[in-house]
Formats: C-alpha cells, sequence, structure tokens
C-alpha cells in the first residue's frame, strides 16, 4: 500500500469508527452533578442556562427549578430535562428525534433498533440504550454547565 493510499485508509476508517460510536445504556449518561461552590438556585439556573448555550444547546427556563435543554445538530434533536437545586442539577433524557436506540436488552441483542421520530416508541416512553453520541452531547453540555459554575 503506497503511503497516500495508506493516508486515506486511515482518514476514512477515523471519519468510520468517529460516526459509529455504538450505543450507551441511557441510564450511564444521565444523572446528578454536584454544585462546587455555594451558590445560589438563581444562579444555579443562570450557570446552567448559560451553560448550555455556550455547548450549543437552546435552554428554555419551564419555572419550578427546571429547564428543558435541546440539542439539534444535521438532522438529530434530542431534548434533556434539566432539575436543579443550589446544590445539584439532575440531567434527564426526555425525547429525541432520528436518534437510533434500543428499547430493551432484548432489542439490542438482536439488534433491533428504531428511530424515533417525533415520538417515544419505547414501551414506558424511555429507551434503555441510545446511540453514543447522546452521550458525547450531554458529556459536552455537562462539562459547559460545570465551567460555568465555576466561573460564578
Amino acid at each position: 500500500m503506497t503511503s497516500r493510499s495508506h493516508l486515506l485508509f486511515v482518514f476514512v476508517t477515523t471519519l468510520f469508527v468517529a460516526g459509529c460510536s455504538g450505543m450507551v445504556p441511557l441510564s450511564e449518561v444521565d444523572g446528578q452533578h454536584f454544585v462546587e461552590r455555594s451558590l445560589t438556585k438563581d444562579q444555579v439556573k443562570e450557570a446552567i442556562i448559560e451553560g448550555a448555550e455556550s455547548a450549543g444547546w437552546l435552554a428554555k427556563d419551564l419555572g419550578s427549578d427546571y429547564i428543558l435543554a435541546t440539542y439539534r445538530i444535521r438532522s438529530h434533536t434530542v431534548h434533556v430535562n434539566i432539575d436543579f437545586t443550589n446544590s445539584y442539577y439532575i440531567t434527564h433524557y426526555k425525547t429525541s428525534n432520528r436518534m437510533k436506540m434500543f428499547c430493551t436488552e432484548r432489542d439490542r441483542d438482536e439488534a433491533r433498533n428504531i428511530k424515533v421520530s417525533g415520538r417515544q416508541e419505547c414501551p414506558g416512553g424511555i429507551p434503555m440504550y441510545i446511540h453514543g453520541n447522546y452521550k458525547i452531547w450531554v458529556d459536552s453540555l455537562n462539562n459547559a454547565i460545570q465551567n460555568s459554575l465555576a466561573s460564578m
């Protein structure tokens, strides 16, 4: 293999691996995140909104210590609920559009993935496994929120 064709092979393989992040358990992505500083609830809300927006998410204050964060990329959309207090916030998957997911372990084992288009098709409304990009996007959201909290 020539040097040029070898570089092309490495480039194409890298793109393929980056685009196929696999499936991750939703329970390992969402969860509680602590506020390391002494802040008011209003400051935490402000930090969540600022952090979300700096990470490319649209954050909407729905009142009652509750924020809806939406991320859109290409044809995909994910919605995450964020509940918060002055000492922590919790991210919860809400819905998504055009994300590959498995409703159950059996679906995953049999490779029966679904694409949700505007509504949940899983019993109970929440999938067990979701495309790995969801983890990347939510990790980015959490990192931006933590940076925003640290700068308060």
